[in-house]
């Protein structure tokens, strides 16, 4: 009888605990993972949304609203990692992925896989095979959760791959964070290797000419794409490592020259801003993409209609490991390829600042990443007092019998007297950097203290120059590229750079007396230049004009160990930082990691390189700059089209740049600067006059006042708007032009005060 009962009971106790155990799944499922259910679909593993209180979800085409703020709706596909953005006003959509109904159906799987996939990853398997990983082509498991402003996502790829990351996706206000958090980062099969990951690749793509607008892309002072049908003309777009190459990774070959003698190829710009754009015109919809984590291994990439597919794209492309040739032996006469051991670990995060109205056009592109700037503390306000910038040169040196000896272009004492006679012709308040002040000469380097070579004057005459000249107004800054070391000047046992695979870095360049520099070790560079400047302060010498480590980033070995281009950028932050503390500090090309530090930038580009994939070329970093910090533009001197580059600068708002010497440019013919071949002051002496009375007054117009608004009207003429409402109209064609009731004659502007 007792047994009976017993097999009665038992299935109520079975039940009991089974409703026990899913009460208590439940309760650990809401604690950990917040108001989502499990579903299983396919290969994907994933968590449907359920809706908070009062929250709506609104499904396009299977996608599912995640966030909302005042301006915009966020919405996601999850099997595709696929987003996109609704303008709430206007219901103009920005898609991260194309659609099924834009789909044109000429690709080839691969293709297919990488524009349908919000993330895609470059696999290295061994070290020379690589693989596209994305959402389509390859199985993979992904979960998702909400958060406050969006979703955080878990991916894992299986199949031969086995990676895993998180990717956070945040709407907040207006603006869009894309972040993977690095220790969300996992390669969890030897020998597989995660290379790149681009981040929604196909944010705001365009079909052909489907809409009229255009993509930024950050080369030189600024360029852009437009989005018209480029009939497959080119093969390749736009694709730029922020802060320039790495040369850690692959040795620098000298330039090609004529003869022997000149150069024939001019490198291309270094992108020095972690940006990129998009805008689509007729929908008044843009966003400016900045790299705020990873930039230091990322590249931007911008890409027409053509290359491969027909589709306009523009994105981040973060590099977690590379490929580099390693040496079998000391004579290099045998080399394998080698994957770095480590990964880059840095958090990868772009912020996409959207643009909508009046706002979505390049000029809103630069109003924003100012704005960014100023609040995020990367640049501060700086004194923005006109200058027209004199540098001069003060000795070199050529062979002669078993040594050198120096060529002497401008004392001390010569350069005082130049400047004096500037100032009769009206031109005050002149800005120089001296350059081959320091025993030795120019490419003497490098140096830790203030040592003035004899030929100029030695250590006193230059600080009487120094000084006799700030009582007049005009500031001297001395020049020291605190990142090269002259091979045959220096010691370079223990303080030179070795790149990944351990060689000795070197900048062989065709010169007739120094053809060998090598880079100094990052540490090495940051306590040179503690030195300097710490001496610079006890001999009065507050100005320091700084080149090397302000434009160029790499990883380096050491002792067995390898070190990052974050590593070295973390250095080059601190050592920079120091000197601006002790004294007035000018930067020469800096990238934008160390642009708070700068009291002014010298030489600046005031131009692209030329791609012939570009279509316009804008002056988007000086639209960022100017009113905030001064820029100063490359040297005069060598621009073949003066009248040209005249223009730039009154577009612009930039600041002149020449580059002098008391002695005639042939007495450089045997030394390293015989490429200078246009230096004597006496051929620039009324074209700097004429350039400070011009820019002079136009700065005063200006003040500091910042670029509001830039464009092209459709007559061809430049019309640049200052927040003070000065309006600058430039004419770069050979036509009189005229707009807003004021006439410009050809090659010439125009400054209209505000009404």
């Amino acid at each position: 009888m007792e047994a009976k009962k017993s097999k009665k009971i038992l299935p109520f106790i079975i039940a009991g605990a089974v409703i026990l155990i899913a009460v208590i799944i439940l309760i650990i499922a809401l604690v950990l993972g917040g108001t989502q259910s499990v579903v299983v679909s396919g290969d994907h593993v994933h968590s449907a949304p359920i809706p908070s209180t009062g929250a709506v979800v609104d499904a396009k085409e299977d996608y599912v609203l995640v966030a909302e703020s005042s301006t915009y709706k966020l919405y996601y596909y999850e099997p595709q990692f696929s987003i996109k953005l609704e303008n709430k006003e206007t219901g103009a959509v920005l898609e991260s992925t194309v659609s099924d109904e834009k789909d044109d159906g000429k690709n080839n799987a691969s293709w297919t896989g990488y524009m349908k996939s919000g993330i895609v990853i470059t696999a290295i398997i061994g070290t020379l095979n690589t693989y596209q990983v994305d959402m389509n082509t390859v199985k993979n498991n992904i979960a998702t959760w909400y958060t406050d402003n969006g979703i955080y996502a878990k991916i894992s790829f299986e199949d031969q791959y086995r990676f895993e990351l998180g990717v956070e996706v945040s709407l907040i206000d207006d603006e869009l964070i894309v972040r993977v958090p690095q220790e969300s980062i996992k390669e969890n099969k030897e020998g597989t290797y995660i290379s790149t990951v681009s981040l929604f690749p196909f944010l705001g793509y365009t079909y052909l000419d489907e809409q009229d607008g255009y993509m930024l892309v950050p080369d030189g002072n600024g360029a852009l794409i437009y989005l018209d049908d480029k009939e497959g003309r080119y093969s390749t777009g736009f694709s730029g490592l922020i802060y320039g190459t790495d040369d850690g990774m692959t040795n620098k070959t000298a330039v090609s020259t004529l003869w022997g003698r000149y150069e024939t190829v001019t490198e291309s710009n270094t992108v020095l801003a972690p940006i990129f754009g998009m805008a689509h015109l007729d929908d008044r919809l843009a966003y400016l993409g900045i790299v705020e984590s990873g930039d230091e291994r990322c590249s931007t990439e911008v890409v027409p209609n053509g290359v491969m597919v027909d589709y306009n794209r523009c994105f981040a492309r973060f590099l977690l490991r590379d490929v580099f040739v390693q040496p079998l032996n000391q004579s290099n006469s045998g080399t394998v390829p080698a994957v770095e051991q480590d990964r880059l670990h840095s958090d990868l995060q772009v912020r996409y600042c959207l643009l909508s109205g009046d706002d979505a056009d390049y000029s809103g592109m630069a109003n924003t990443y100012r704005q960014y700037l100023l609040d995020t503390g990367r640049i501060q306000k700086r004194d923005l007092s006109y200058n027209t910038r004199v540098d001069f040169l003060g000795t070199e040196r050529e062979e002669f019998l078993m040594g050198t000896t120096a060529v002497t272009m401008t004392t001390a004492d010569q350069a005082a007297d130049i400047l004096e006679e500037l100032r009769g012709l009206g031109v005050q308040n002149v800005l120089s950097v001296y350059r081959g002040w320091q025993k030795g000469g120019l490419y003497d380097v490098p140096f830790t203290s203030y040592n003035a070579d004899s030929h100029i004057g030695g250590d006193g005459a230059l600080k009487r120059f120094i000084r006799s000249e700030a009582e007049k107004g005009n500031t001297i800054y001395l020049y020291n590229d605190a990142l090269s070391v002259n091979a045959t000047t220096n010691a370079t046992t223990y303080n030179v750079m070795k790149m990944v695979n351990k060689r000795t870095f070197k900048n062989e360049v065709r010169a007739p007396v120094y053809d060998l520099f090598y880079y100094l070790m990052p540490g090495r560079s940051s306590g040179n230049l503690e030195r300097f400047t710490d001496d610079l302060n006890k001999n009065g010498i507050p100005n320091l004009a700084l080149a090397g480590i302000t434009e160029k980033l790499f990883s380096y070995s050491s002792k067995g160990s390898y070190y990052s281009r974050t590593d070295t950028m973390d250095i080059y932050m601190d050592a920079v930082s120091g000197a601006d503390s002790s004294c007035s500090l000018l930067l020469e090309t800096p990238n934008a990691y160390l642009w708070s530090r700068a009291d002014g930038f010298l030489d600046m580009p005031l131009s692209s390189s030329d791609y012939l994939y570009l279509d316009r070329e804008i002056p988007f970093l000086s639209m960022v700059l100017k009113g905030i910090v001064p820029t100063y533009s490359e040297y005069v001197n060598f621009e073949a089209n003066k009248t040209e580059n005249f223009l730039q600068m009154a577009e612009s708002g930039m600041y002149p740049s020449f580059y002098v010497t008391a002695e005639d440019s042939s007495k450089l013919i045997y030394t390293n600067s015989r490429n200078l071949y246009s230096l004597e002051y006496t051929s620039y002496r009324d074209t700097i006059a004429e350039y400070d009375a011009a820019l002079r007054a136009l700065a005063e117009k200006v003040g500091d006042s910042c670029i509001i608004g830039h464009e092209l009207l459709d007559n061809g003429l430049v019309r640049v708007t200052y927040d003070n409402g000065v309006r600058v109209y430039v004419n770069y064609t050979e036509s009189e032009l005229s707009a807003d009731g004021l006439t410009v004659d050809a090659l010439s502007y125009q400054a209209k005060a505000g009404e």
